[in-house]
């Protein structure tokens, strides 16, 4: 088998320098679990659904009482995270790609994080006994769900209409941004912080203040998160609606 660079190389996405700004630690250690389910001869559809079983296990372990079950599905989340990334590297390898593995992908980033959204706002009303922690979920899953519709949806609007360099911000090199590196960065920390990775981050941090503090930090999060991730989807779909391109990111980097 190839070396590890040469895989690299081999395995490389066309959009990869935006997706090494976007998925910081698992565009970058993806290719050492490739090299794994390539020896194992495991086909990129395979792969595919370990990424969704590693996805759902993620979400039920945060259903778990306490650091440890939350620490468990922390470490799922990042591992399916990475074998997401894999299956796609698999496919390109081998040159086999597939509609129904990327059909089962695009459906598993709603479903997972949805899952995962609920679940830990269902955990913090078993430890607090607030029920308004599932007015917050419910606003979670709908806010990642519109979130991520905003793109699919005006994709599907343009089928065959339009290439993607015109249904996207950010995919021709003149339409990046020239604005000073401290405003880019400025310009996208609102964008960084509604991620669910970082929201994970938080969870993680206040599971265990809350733990040494007694102090309800999940309850601002939980629901500081809902109002944020809320407000972003709707503004990504009123920019999306004002511009006639999806928003993104690389315009920025």
């Amino acid at each position: 088998m190839e070396s590890t660079a040469e895989l690299r190389e081999i395995c490389r996405r066309e959009n990869d320098e935006d997706n090494k700004k976007t998925m910081l630690f698992a565009s970058r250690v993806s290719i050492y679990f490739t090299k794994l389910f390539l020896a194992m001869n495991l086909s990129a559809n395979q792969v595919t659904y370990i990424f969704i079983v590693t996805g759902v296990l993620s979400a039920f372990a945060f259903l778990g009482p306490g650091i440890r079950w939350a620490l468990t599905g922390y470490v799922l989340h990042r591992l399916h995270v990475i074998f997401d990334v894999s299956d796609g590297e698999v496919a390109r390898y081998r040159n086999t790609f597939s509609s129904i593995g990327a059909y089962l992908d695009y459906l598993a980033h709603y479903f997972i994080y949805d899952l995962l959204l609920f679940i830990i706002s269902a955990r913090y009303y078993f430890d607090s006994g607030h029920a308004w922690a599932f007015a917050a979920g419910f606003v979670l899953v709908l806010a990642n769900t519109m979130n991520r519709a905003s793109c699919d949806c005006w994709f599907r609007a343009n089928f065959g209409k339009s290439s993607r360099e015109e249904i996207e911000e950010g995919r021709r090199r003149e339409e990046r941004s020239n604005l000073a590196p401290w405003i880019k960065k400025a310009l996208l920390l609102p964008v960084h912080l509604t991620s669910v990775q970082t929201f994970l981050n938080l969870y993680l941090l206040a599971l265990i203040a809350d733990s040494y503090l007694k102090f309800d930090s999940r309850g601002w999060l939980i629901t500081g998160y809902a109002v944020l991730l809320f407000s972003f989807s709707m503004t990504r779909i009123a920019l999306t609606i004002r511009k006639g391109k999806i928003p993104r990111r690389a315009t920025y980097y």
